[in-house]
């Protein structure tokens, strides 16, 4: 059992280095094209799931997100130099964020969906996040990178990375 947790836990640190390395910002470039072999039904299910996430955030529902990842060993969120790697680390990860924040407000921009498969697509765009906590807000810029998988009961996040230069 410890040996599969090993490489479970090995296997997204993988995946989340993959994702960390795609989504750091570095030179300024042109957002990349859809591949022309991403079916539309598929950007615009991503899209959809994209949206949810967006608006779960801003109306802070743990409920509303939580529907939106796998519930599995292999899900991995990296945000603020942290990761956390499976699903009970990236729920308790939600829990504190909410509960830290009083409001959440963030733009998409540039939104590109590319599938990676019959069951998966990836999802870079330009993020803007706004956090207050009642007194103060900060405003955080950079490009939100997702990895989604198709499941029976619609697309899920399996990984997530927000990359953004700290405000000043």
């Amino acid at each position: 059992m410890r040996s599969l947790l090993v490489r479970r836990a090995c296997g997204a640190a993988v995946v989340a280095l993959a994702i960390l390395v795609a989504g750091c910002p570095g030179k300024a470039r042109a957002p990349a094209s859809p591949s022309a072999t991403t079916p539309k039904e598929v950007v615009t299910a991503v899209k959809a799931t994209i949206e949810q996430w967006r608006q779960g955030y801003e109306v802070r529902s743990v409920e509303a997100l939580a529907k939106l990842y796998a519930h599995d060993l292999d899900v991995v969120v990296v945000q603020e130099g942290l990761t956390m790697i499976g699903w009970s680390s990236v729920e308790a990860y939600l829990k504190d964020r909410i509960a830290r924040a009083g409001g959440i407000h963030i733009r998409l921009k540039d939104v590109q969906v590319v599938s990676l498969g019959l069951e998966a697509a990836s999802a870079i765009a330009t993020m803007t996040r706004e956090l207050t906590d009642g007194t103060t807000t900060v405003t955080e810029n950079g490009t939100l990178t997702l990895v989604l998988r198709h499941t029976p009961e619609g697309w899920v996040i399996s990984s997530e990375h927000y990359s953004y230069k700290r405000p000043n």
